[in-house]
């Protein structure tokens, strides 16, 4: 290897390492304010936090999460919204968690919810069916797509938060052995579809 050449991969590798270390130094703004906003009581809507179980504080150690027990006029569900700033993995798609969990999944089919759409998954386990719904948010856009979320995340860190808010995962599921209407939780409850 000639001698600039050499210079060159030395400039590289200093380059790299100053770039992973700016990475790690700078402080990137999560989504606290965001999931702050998740209104507590109003008219005809009422909650109360629920701590997460052993299981759920293991796998998000890393992650800003909120779990809440929603009454929404006759509807009422648990909202887990999870902010991924600090532990990339906890925003992915539920799916996996509920296959694992001895769930097999009827139908995954997208709903359209303000400002895009949500997925709503149907799923079966001896003894129970339950319907989930969950979407990710940039605080302007509302997906279903862990793959979109893993880019939009990516590209944030790339470009130090530049690109965009941090996606949060929000995803609701009715009581045991209840069922949601979730186009009423939609027009009863905007406000959860605006952060």
């Amino acid at each position: 290897m000639n001698d600039l050449k050499r210079r060159w991969l030395w400039l590289a590798l200093c380059l790299v390492m100053a770039i992973s270390l700016l990475w790690e130094l700078v402080p990137r703004s999560d989504a606290t304010d965001r999931l702050n906003r998740l209104p507590v009581s109003g008219f005809h809507l009422f909650s109360r936090d629920i701590p997460l179980n052993q299981v759920e504080a293991d796998i998000y150690r890393g992650a800003n999460v909120r779990k809440r027990l929603y009454q929404v006029g006759h509807e009422k569900f648990i909202l887990i919204a999870i902010d991924g700033t600090h532990d990339r993995h906890a925003v992915h798609d539920p799916k996996y968690c509920f296959v694992g969990g001895g769930w097999q999944v009827g139908t995954d089919r997208t709903l359209p919810i303000p400002g895009g759409e949500a997925r709503l998954l149907e799923l079966t386990k001896p003894g129970g069916n339950v319907e989930i719904m969950y979407w990710i948010s940039d605080n302007h856009v509302r997906h279903g797509s862990a793959m979109r979320a893993w880019w939009q995340s990516t590209l944030r860190r790339l470009t130090f938060g530049l690109s965009g808010e941090e996606p949060v995962i929000f995803i609701l599921q009715p009581l045991p052995g209840t069922t949601v209407n979730w186009e009423n939780v939609g027009h009863e409850f905007p406000a959860l579809f605006e952060i």
